[in-house]
């Protein structure tokens, strides 16, 4: 069972009985999923400290299950289901590891660590924006199996598993004097940002910037900046939304301007977490993964992001 916003039926119905029963107040239980159902939701997954992203899939109706037992609701528990086994992928890819930029003020890597095929891409990248002068700071790639403590701004089906996600060095960007970054974001509606890259570069025309500071506050800058954003997308690497309640002018962790993933090697509707997961690690080191049963058959594009 997967519900969001946009579906209707008896089962949004029973979850919002549900939530109202937990104190998350969806109002009159219409068994339609709209924008109120999700936001308490999203305030249900933050208050069990789990990923916020809005949806109801099969670890947060876990949760939600062991919340109404604890509460004595029992008998608005959900039916989940067995899992399904995860076949073996075709293809099997390396961990490659690749450079990254240090520059002043920062503490970022100098290198990190992602998948074979995501490598490349990255390379490619990287080589566009050094030959702009520009420079690709970074916080890191491959996030270990074991590192999967709860938390709102953590994804249990992160990328970084799977070794197809990127962070940029969280300090290069969105500090209180943004033109002495290597990195301008400006906010673009819808939790969006555009992650510009400062350059000495004469071919690059100078630009005014509503810059966006993790203080909330937005301050102009002038400079010589190219769209690393843009960049990143034509070699398939995309950025995600902030947290909404990063935008609520909640902690700097939910910003997510960092986060690029290479959405390139999937396919909507169709790849599936763990058999990505299964392109770089042993069937053994996944069954260890503390969220295995939870998010290996979640899908790309339909629960997972």
């Amino acid at each position: 069972m997967i519900l969001k916003k946009g579906i209707k039926g008896d089962d949004v119905k029973e979850l919002q009985k549900a939530l109202n029963a937990l104190k998350f107040n969806c109002g009159p239980a219409d068994g339609i999923f709209g924008p109120g159902t999700e936001l308490q939701v999203e305030l249900f997954q933050e208050s069990a400290k789990i990923h916020s992203d809005r949806i109801v899939g099969r670890h947060t109706l876990k949760i939600l299950n062991e919340h109404l037992e604890n509460a004595g609701q029992a008998d608005l528990k959900f039916e989940i289901g067995d899992v399904e086994e995860c076949p073996d992928p075709d293809k099997k890819y390396k961990w490659i590891k690749v450079p990254a930029d240090q520059v002043d003020g920062s503490k970022g890597y100098s290198k990190f660590t992602i998948r074979e095929d995501a490598a490349a891409a990255y390379l490619a990248l990287r080589e566009e924006v050094l030959s702009l002068g520009g420079h690709i700071t970074s916080a890191g790639g491959r996030r270990v199996l074991s590192n999967s403590k709860k938390s709102k701004s953590k994804s249990t089906k992160s990328l970084h598993y799977v070794g197809l996600a990127i962070d940029l060095a969280l300090d290069s960007g969105m500090g209180s004097r943004p033109g002495r970054q290597p990195f301008v974001i400006e906010e673009m509606g819808d939790r969006k940002w555009n992650v510009w890259c400062k350059t000495e570069n004469p071919d690059v025309p100078e630009r005014t910037i509503e810059a966006y500071t993790y203080h909330h506050i937005r301050k102009n800058v002038t400079g010589r900046y190219f769209s690393f954003t843009e960049l990143a997308e034509k070699h398939g690497w995309y950025p995600i939304r902030a947290r909404s309640w990063f935008m609520r002018g909640g902690k700097y962790t939910g910003a997510e301007w960092w986060h690029f993933q290479f959405n390139k090697a999937l396919e909507k509707g169709k790849s599936k977490f763990g058999t990505e997961l299964l392109k770089v690690y042993d069937r053994e080191d996944c069954e260890k993964f503390a969220y295995w049963d939870e998010s290996k058959n979640c899908t790309f594009g339909i629960d997972w992001f």
